[in-house]
């Protein structure tokens, strides 16, 4: 997962890529972005940034078409620490969001207030197995009281292959089966020229389920599934470079 520069991830997103001469290009022939990120507000601008977060996701979603998902959490033990999860149909739908005024105005604000505790961490990837031509049709809604989590797997190349066949039977078990899991979105870490380096065999998801208890019900639910416990079989016979790192958050409409 890409650590960015402290002045690019104030920003949320990456400020570099401002500037409309900045070309973007990446090594994957499927056109859909997305991106997960990380980040801490200071306390003491927690309000201000959330009135920030808000004008500029809500017209992200009102006013660009090719935004597919804004969304936003709040990390389910620390108030101040949120997690996004955006989509766009294509690499120049996102320099389209970095260009408008929306995003500059947030660009400003961020400039000024300097509200993160640390740098922000982010990565970029291409959703795999979803249905494009459905997903560029119709925004994903945004399931006010829902639960996700943001994750990132380290698998060894040795056993790519067997992980990729266990996480496409573990989404599609989700994806078919399972009444309270809104969301499993998953893809490979990708580069994007002149700005990050993707990681290979580093991968990256974003969940959501809904339910009693803030959408903890669907996760319950989720885990109990005999796709995941295949997942959970896996997992033992240590297939992992280093840790998972996980993230779970209880996904608002602010």
């Amino acid at each position: 997962m890409m650590t960015a520069s402290f002045a690019i991830a104030q920003l949320g997103l990456l400020v570099l890529l401002l500037d409309s001469s900045n070309s973007f290009s990446t090594k994957s022939s499927s056109p859909l972005l997305a991106l997960n990120l990380k980040c801490t507000v200071k306390p003491t601008l927690r309000d201000k940034w959330l009135i920030a977060i808000q004008e500029n996701q809500h017209c992200t979603r009102l006013t660009e078409p090719n935004n597919l998902q804004f969304v936003i959490g709040q990390d389910i033990d620390d108030p101040n620490t949120f997690y996004f999860h955006e989509e766009f149909a294509s690499i120049s739908a996102f320099q389209d969001h970095l260009d408008s005024a929306h995003f500059l105005k947030y660009h400003e604000f961020v400039k000024l207030e300097e509200p993160f505790v640390e740098t922000p961490d982010m990565c970029f990837y291409h959703p795999r197995e979803e249905d494009e031509d459905a997903l560029v049709q119709m925004k994903r809604a945004i399931h006010k009281d829902s639960f996700g989590l943001n994750v990132n797997l380290y698998p060894k190349k040795d056993v790519r292959d067997d992980f990729l066949k266990v996480i496409s039977n573990n989404k599609k078990g989700t994806d078919t089966t399972e009444e309270l899991a809104l969301q499993y979105t998953y893809g490979e870490s990708i580069s994007v020229e002149g700005i990050t380096n993707g990681s290979a065999n580093t991968f990256h998801f974003h969940e959501q389920y809904t339910g009693k208890n803030h959408g903890k019900e669907g996760f319950d639910m989720h885990a109990s599934m005999p796709h995941f416990a295949a997942w959970e079989e896996f997992v033992k016979t240590d297939p992992f470079e280093k840790d998972p790192e996980v993230f779970f958050f209880n996904i608002i409409e602010i």
